[in-house]
């Protein structure tokens, strides 16, 4: 009897700690700034760096300038990724709608930069100390 008890206290033990976050990821929230403001709306994308392990690819909406994600979707601690950074908008007067009212067509551009998009060098490590992070970009490039 003693031993059933023993194995379903550790079985217990077990299942308690068992969560969704089998890869020990942290919560990440953090501020980004376009040339000295807040960027009303976006996303930001965290991607592993060639060769980590685990490859973990996430990323959150950025609104009036913050962003977060919990730690089940968040980033393993002392592993580097690359970020990248993405706002779309609506390019004025593109509009247009076609004979079908479900036909709209709308020209857009990404305001953020290549240099933080899709050409991004921007590579972070967090920590469990440093999880809170603040970008400053630049729509020119510095002179």
């Amino acid at each position: 009897m003693r031993k059933i008890i023993f194995v379903f206290l550790l079985l217990s033990i077990f299942v308690g700690c068992n969560n969704n976050n089998p890869q020990g990821r942290i919560p990440i929230s953090g501020e980004v700034i376009l040339d000295g403001k807040p960027l009303e709306q976006g996303d930001v994308l965290f991607l592993s760096t060639p060769g980590s392990s685990p490859v973990v690819t996430t990323g959150s909406p950025i609104k009036n300038g913050t962003f977060s994600l919990t730690a089940e979707q968040g980033l393993i601690p002392n592993q580097e990724y690359q970020v990248q950074f993405h706002s779309i908008e609506e390019i004025p007067g593109t509009r247009k709608e076609g004979n079908n009212p479900m036909e709209l067509s709308v020209e857009t551009r990404d305001i953020i930069p290549p240099q933080y998009g899709t050409e991004s060098k921007e590579i972070i490590i967090v920590t469990k100390n440093k999880n809170k992070l603040r970008f400053d970009l630049k729509s020119k490039p510095q002179e």
